[in-house]
């Protein structure tokens, strides 16, 4: 796998300095782009400690991104993600791509093949579903059926061009562990650092996307391996289905987690079941995740959303509702078995 993809690369460097001319009318020039998503909340935890019972969350993000297309017809261009928000990962994503009638290769600091194609059940809020969610406030593990382990690792992935409506995808990332800059992390000018607990990752994805009269279908496919010199290799499998008609959409995702977290025989299971069902800019939903551990960890943890959201205008979009969490044994919260949160806000694109 690690010489394909590296075989791949350097046949896409050849390219581009044999294909014609490789100069373009203009450098790239950067465009701002990203979001901001703020939420008033109201919260009921199953512990009786000194919490305040409301709060303020903001989460977003700034884009720097731009591009430029070859005389060649080989496009390049650039990423970069600034967390708009104090945190240890201050620049989040950050990687270039060059794509043509080949596909499209991304290198750089971004997630992976797995998890850019998957699809997950319909999220009837914003910043508050049940898959991967940029807001929290239960106090619970992260729901997410999108493979997640090596997350932002520097990495090389690959997509092929789309074809009868499939795509397929592969990542390779050189350490597990590490994202350039980070907190901890390697740097630009320093040795390659010893291994840690992950160390060569793999990601393999496929999808599918068409549209039969007027009925939607997105499905997606995606196996994650990343090797350890401690344990036992730890793979994500995930699945998902979406379907869309007459304003709804359905869907469910599936993700199994073997030696989850970097811990031995520790199985992970995600699930998530959703329905949404919108018209003009209203949209109105529920949706549903379990989690459950095996083996070197028990628990159970379910989780509901209800909601909906209104466009108000071009990158303006209200939403509002409630989520309520229930976890047992291992998958405890933070402040106790249960919790219901409540939450209005606004989110901006821009």
């Amino acid at each position: 796998m690690k010489k394909i993809v590296l075989g791949t690369t350097a046949l896409l460097a050849a390219t581009a300095l044999t294909t014609g001319s490789a100069n373009a009318a203009d450098k790239i020039k950067l465009s701002l782009g990203g979001y901001l998503q703020t939420s008033f909340i109201a919260a009921d935890y199953d512990t009786d400690t000194n919490q305040l019972p409301t709060d303020i969350r903001h989460e977003g993000e700034v884009h720097f991104t731009g591009s430029t297309v070859l005389d060649n017809g080989l496009k390049f261009g650039v990423n970069i993600q600034l967390e708009a928000r104090a945190t240890g990962d201050q620049v989040d994503e950050t990687f270039m791509f060059v794509e043509g009638a080949f596909g499209r290769v991304n290198i750089g600091s971004e997630n992976s093949a797995a998890y850019l194609m998957h699809f997950a059940s319909p999220e009837p809020v914003v910043a508050w579903g049940l898959n991967d969610p940029t807001a929290e406030a239960g106090g619970f593990t992260t729901l997410s059926t999108a493979p997640t382990e090596v997350s932002d690792a520097d990495k090389i992935t690959y997509f092929t061009p789309r074809f009868s409506g499939f795509q397929i995808g592969a990542s390779y990332t050189p350490d597990g562990d590490e994202e350039t800059g980070t907190s901890g992390g390697n740097s630009p000018y320093t040795p390659i650092q010893d291994e840690g607990v992950e160390d060569e990752a793999y990601s393999v994805g496929v999808n599918y996307i068409n549209t039969f009269n007027s009925v939607s279908v997105k499905a997606s496919l995606g196996y994650d391996i990343i090797t350890s010199s401690t344990i036992d290799d730890l793979e994500e499998i995930s699945a998902g289905v979406q379907v869309g008609f007459a304003g709804f959409k359905v869907g469910g995702a599936y993700k199994f987690t073997d030696n989850d977290a970097d811990t031995q025989d520790r199985e992970r299971h995600d699930w998530n079941l959703g329905v949404t069902y919108g018209q003009g800019p209203w949209t109105v939903g529920v949706q549903y995740a379990r989690v459950e551990l095996d083996n070197a960890a028990d628990g159970e943890l379910d989780a509901v959303v209800v909601g909906g959201k209104y466009i108000l205008g071009p990158g303006i979009t209200a939403f509002g509702g409630v989520q309520y969490f229930k976890g047992e044994d291992a998958l405890v919260g933070t402040e106790g078995d249960e919790a219901t949160i409540f939450f209005v806000g606004t989110a901006l694109s821009f």
